[in-house]
């Protein structure tokens, strides 16, 4: 792989199109779209800006949106999934009250 196409990996676009396959499995990938668009939007960002720094911040954002259609534990897992597939980390807490 060229040093380029691993920068392109990381884009925004591939960074959304992952967090919408991590959670078209449970709410649909229509839906998935949807609540990734809007929490995206929600924090600032464009899906073409969309930077690993910010999957922290998505997931966070994602959680409640996700408690609808998931639940509370589930919704919990999925967040914690998504920053540490997606973002790399190691999985921090949500910042979200329970």
């Amino acid at each position: 792989m060229q040093p380029q196409e691993l920068i392109a990996n990381k884009s925004g676009g591939f960074l959304f199109k992952k967090s919408v396959f991590l959670l078209t499995s449970s709410v649909g990938k229509v839906m998935a779209e949807k609540l990734v668009s809007n929490a995206v939007r929600h924090i600032g960002s464009t899906i073409e800006t969309l930077a690993q720094k910010d999957i922290s911040r998505l997931a966070v954002t994602l959680e409640p949106a996700l408690r609808e259609f998931v639940g509370y534990d589930k919704a919990s897992k999925l967040a914690s999934a998504l920053r540490v597939l997606v973002g790399g980390s190691s999985g921090v807490q949500s910042e979200i009250k329970k």
